[in-house]
């Protein structure tokens, strides 16, 4: 009989043995060490002389992209995580407004994809064309600090190549720059947290005030007091110090949209033609709660969409560094 105790009290001591040996070479993903978060004033900030933009260098790092299974209104493209590895780069600080577009315009005489189709697309209750809409006039009320609207894919890829030059290039980030970005070192569902009663202190997102216009909307349960866009900066920043990551508009990224993306990250996916879904992230004034996290995916199925909630922000390297 001792024996045979012995010999189940022997069992289970290896068993827990195999089990902490286990768990400290393959940690769950959501118990992953995480790089602390910098205060985002000891990250480097350049401000480009052409448009003044201000760009904050990202730290070299790895993070875990996409969500976890437990995630409340996980999407099936948002899986499985997996562990991704950026160098580091610049992103700008807040979505492009429209003063610094307007510059771009100026210097080049550029025409808008919407300018020249005389239309885009807008929000009445329902998404439909209206015509007139264009990068200066998005059917209400703004200021030059507020982000520009209705540009396309393209619209923004001639902006960041009209201020790249020998020593630097601009583009849109990939989406795994902008999930890092908007993460922040953070590996919750939203870079402030869970609590969406928080949210109208870093985003504007469809909320209690747009709620009065469309009743029948699900809004995040608070009030950040616009309708629609919003200035940039209006809102408090993540840890990286860059405002509107969620909310405000949603933003152009480099890729091609693939549902099955992350079951196989180490594929590049470009965009090839002009009805390749491309990818598009973070939100906007019309989002509501489930949609508005670090990990949700959406896309557009043109590359000439344009509409009065989608805008973009910009990365920087240096080509020879």
């Amino acid at each position: 009989m001792k024996k045979k105790i012995l010999f189940a009290c022997y069992i289970v001591w290896v068993s827990i043995l195999i089990y902490v040996f286990m768990r400290l070479i393959h940690p769950p993903v959501s118990e992953q060490p995480m790089l602390k978060s910098q205060p985002h004033h000891v990250l480097k900030s350049w401000i480009e002389p052409k448009t003044r933009i201000h760009f904050i260098q990202l730290p070299k790092n790895c993070f875990y992209m996409g969500s976890p299974r437990h995630e409340k209104n996980r999407g099936e493209d948002e899986g499985p995580m997996h562990r991704f590895c950026l160098d580091s780069f610049w992103i700008s600080k807040n979505e492009i407004t429209v003063l610094q577009f307007q510059n771009f315009i100026n210097n080049t005489r550029y025409i808008t994809q919407a300018e020249k189709d005389g239309f885009s697309w807008a929000y009445d209750g329902k998404w439909k064309k209206r015509g007139g809409l264009y990068w200066k006039n998005p059917g209400f009320v703004q200021t030059q600090d507020h982000p520009v609207t209705h540009v396309t894919y393209h619209d923004a890829l001639e902006m960041a190549q009209w201020i790249s030059d020998r020593s630097k290039r601009f583009t849109l980030p990939t989406e795994a720059q902008w999930e890092y970005a908007c993460r922040a070192q953070s590996d919750r569902s939203r870079f402030f947290g869970d609590d969406i009663t928080k949210t109208c202190k870093f985003a504007n997102v469809a909320d209690l005030t747009i709620k009065q216009k469309y009743h029948a909307w699900t809004v995040h349960p608070c009030n950040d007091s616009f309708l629609y866009t919003a200035p940039v900066s209006s809102f408090s920043p993540n840890s990286f110090g860059l405002h509107d990551m969620l909310g405000n508009v949603w933003e152009w990224c480099i890729n091609a949209y693939d549902h099955h993306a992350y079951l196989h990250p180490e594929k590049s996916y470009g965009v090839y033609s002009n009805q390749t879904p491309v990818s598009i992230r973070g939100g906007s004034w019309y989002t509501r709660p489930q949609y508005l996290r670090c990990a949700n995916r959406d896309f557009v199925a043109t590359l000439n969409r344009r509409s009065s909630d989608l805008g973009f922000r910009l990365i920087m390297w240096d080509k020879y560094k």
